[in-house]
């Protein structure tokens, strides 16, 4: 009996070793097993974190990539010229725009109208680019909108009432002329506020350089030989003086762009702090297609106001109302204009962005030039004279010397 007792003592004691071992065996599955979560969990977290960190940084990788592209020195050049040509390819253009619209330039309402359809037209095309792009439509911050709001009144409004205000009451020959000051203004309000952009000996001489370009293709080499009276010394604050107004808006422009960039805003309120310098970046292309398009809104506002109350009258001589029986050549050129600054614009203030604004705004200089040379093909004007190759070359040694 005693034995058969110590039989089932030993088999409970192997039963309860047994029990002991498989609850044992258990918790280390169960152990390894919870390892195995914690360690697959916190592999996903830190894949999520990465994935995270890579899309918080895509934009400084881009932005880093866009910025070696600006800055390159051979890259300036060619965007810079791009630009200039554009613009000055807009002057031939505006005036066959004008004759198919069957505009008179003297007209300011049909003209201001003509501009803001002009700029609603590229604000619109800048913003549906960006739109396919990001492949979603994007709307301005609340924080984005004094900018935008600001840059759209002065560069676009503004400026643009002025400029049409002033042309008319001048010569075309001083119109160049005068335009050139937008170079001299945006590098002496540069120097002032920007510490890496100051006014050198060698960027003086480059300007004056350029600037004599300016002068010789626009005066020719016989005002200088007394052999032509083609410019007349005067100046009327309705011709002159707004045209002189026209180059500092401009001017202003340039400068407001590059502080826009490089502090985050205009308003103190709204600027970077102290800690987000460096990390956070402006869209600069989507502050020009709303500034531009609303800008233009705007003045097309103002036009149609204006026609509201003093109705649209034929040119004299003609029966033929404004924008009225336009031709398929007048939608084509208001296309292309629309375009132009579409194109120009972003690439513009995106140089702006990245590089000084005395170095960039020296190539205003170019646009008289190509300005001619564009006439002289769309025009039939005189293409083939001595100053225009002079001037060209002029320029170009200035902006060398410059940048």
């Amino acid at each position: 009996m005693e034995e058969k007792n110590n039989i089932m003592k030993t088999e409970v004691a192997v039963d309860v070793k047994e029990s002991l071992d498989n609850a044992i065996n258990h918790l280390k599955i169960n152990n390894q097993s919870t390892k195995i979560n914690i360690e697959k969990l916190e592999s996903e977290k830190s894949f999520q974190s990465l994935q995270s960190t890579d899309k918080k940084n895509v934009s400084r990788v881009d932005d880093s990539r866009i910025k070696r592209i600006f800055t390159k020195r051979f890259n300036v050049y060619i965007l810079a010229i791009i630009s200039t040509f554009l613009w000055a390819s807009a002057y031939p253009t505006i005036r066959l725009g004008y004759e198919e619209f069957h505009i008179d330039k003297t007209d300011l309402k049909a003209c201001f109208l003509f501009a803001g359809i002009r700029f609603t037209l590229a604000g619109a095309m800048i913003l549906l680019g960006y739109f396919v792009v990001k492949k979603k439509i994007v709307l301005p911050t609340l924080k984005m909108m004094p900018d935008i709001l600001t840059l759209g009144l002065i560069t676009v409004t503004l400026q643009y009432i002025v400029f049409y205000a002033g042309v008319g009451h001048t010569t075309g020959v001083k119109n160049s002329v005068i335009n050139s000051c937008n170079t001299f203004f945006s590098v002496i309000i540069a120097h002032f506020l920007f510490k890496n952009d100051r006014i050198t000996i060698r960027k003086g001489i480059g300007c004056l350089i350029g600037f004599a370009g300016v002068i010789i293709i626009n005066l020719g080499f016989d005002f200088f030989l007394g052999k032509s009276d083609s410019f007349e010394f005067g100046f009327t604050l309705n011709g002159e003086g707004f045209m002189v107004l026209n180059c500092l808006i401009s001017s202003i422009g340039n400068v407001l762009v590059k502080i826009i960039n490089s502090s985050g805003s205009l308003f103190k309120s709204l600027k970077f702090k102290e800690k987000e310098k460096g990390r956070r970046r402006i869209d600069i292309i989507l502050i020009t297609g709303w500034q531009m398009f609303i800008g233009a809104v705007i003045l097309d506002i103002i036009a149609l106001v204006w026609i509201w109350i003093s109705p649209l009258q034929p040119i004299e001589g003609t029966t033929e109302l404004p924008y009225s029986s336009i031709s398929f050549l007048g939608y084509i050129l208001m296309f292309h204009m629309g375009l132009i600054s579409a194109v120009a614009f972003p690439i513009w203030n995106t140089l702006l962005k990245y590089n000084n604004v005395g170095k960039i705004s020296y190539f205003n200089f170019l646009i008289p030039v190509f300005g001619t040379f564009l006439s002289g093909i769309l025009l039939n004007e005189n293409l083939f004279r001595i100053e225009n190759f002079v001037s060209l070359i002029l320029v170009c040694i200035g902006v060398v010397i410059v940048c």
